[in-house]
């Protein structure tokens, strides 16, 4: 999930927290939106993919389901623990297309791959334009980059809707924050910074997405009976402005220019 050891203390709530509704809603999202920006699968070629801060491992599962190439990279033993008892489920050929390594964004040397994901990660490292010049670095020219970051807007809006007044008066203007897995000084950047970062980076922007504005308030309650609907609702509104400028998360998609 993270490539700093900002988050490190958080990892046994992150696992407490998978299967949530708002977890749900988020990598279900996130796969989606994801899904309209993929390269095609060649017939001779395999498209190499990259998740830098995997978690647990469910977008790069469900990439390789598609037939991609995947490697995640996290630098937690106990997370990478979860994605490999996960691909453990898997058939044959998924297993074959995934593997795991031990590492942090920084310390990653190979380039060229074809697409980069780095979702819920930039958040616990201390300066968005590295990282992002880091991330946009190990992509090909033409290949793409995935970032999931969390939005400034959200703060605010995230106290106001559980009635914590002062958090929301303080939360307009604020970029960190304490999030709900108890990470001191999290970070929240706006979604033109974030483009702004990969277009300084050298990547140029093909679309933004908002990421969980109906649940972001949410608790550790069960996916509702209506999922699917409830899943609707935020694809739409993480599509529209102005909704998508208030969601919790910003989802930007970006191709490698340079």
């Amino acid at each position: 999930m993270s490539n700093d050891d900002a988050f490190a203390p958080a990892v046994e709530r992150w696992i407490g927290h998978l299967g949530s509704a708002r977890d749900v809603v988020r990598q279900e999202l996130v796969t989606r939106q994801l899904a309209q920006h993929l390269p095609p699968q060649g017939k001779d070629r395999t498209v190499r993919v990259l998740d830098v801060g995997c978690g647990q491992g469910t977008q790069a599962i469900r990439l390789a389901r598609q037939g991609y190439q995947v490697t995640g990279v996290d630098p937690s033993a106990e997370l990478l623990a979860h994605a490999t008892a996960s691909t453990d489920a898997e058939p044959r050929d998924v297993r074959e297309r995934l593997s795991w390594r031990q590492s942090d964004l920084f310390t990653l040397r190979d380039e060229g791959w074809d697409v980069v994901c780095c979702h819920g990660v930039l958040m616990y490292l201390p300066d968005l334009e590295a990282a992002v010049t880091a991330l946009v670095g190990l992509t090909r020219p033409g290949g793409l980059v995935s970032l999931l970051t969390r939005n400034q807007a959200g703060i605010a809006m995230r106290a106001g809707m559980t009635g914590k007044w002062r958090e929301a008066l303080d939360g307009f203007d604020t970029t960190h924050y304490t999030n709900r897995l108890g990470v001191v000084d999290a970070r929240a950047d706006r979604p033109d910074a974030v483009r702004a970062a990969l277009e300084a980076a050298g990547a140029q922007v093909q679309e933004w997405y908002g990421v969980r504005l109906f649940t972001d308030h949410w608790d550790k309650q069960a996916p509702p009976p209506d999922l699917d609907q409830l899943i609707a609702a935020e694809a739409e509104v993480g599509s529209r402005d102005p909704y998508r400028q208030v969601a919790a998360l910003t989802h930007t998609l970006a191709v490698r220019s340079t």
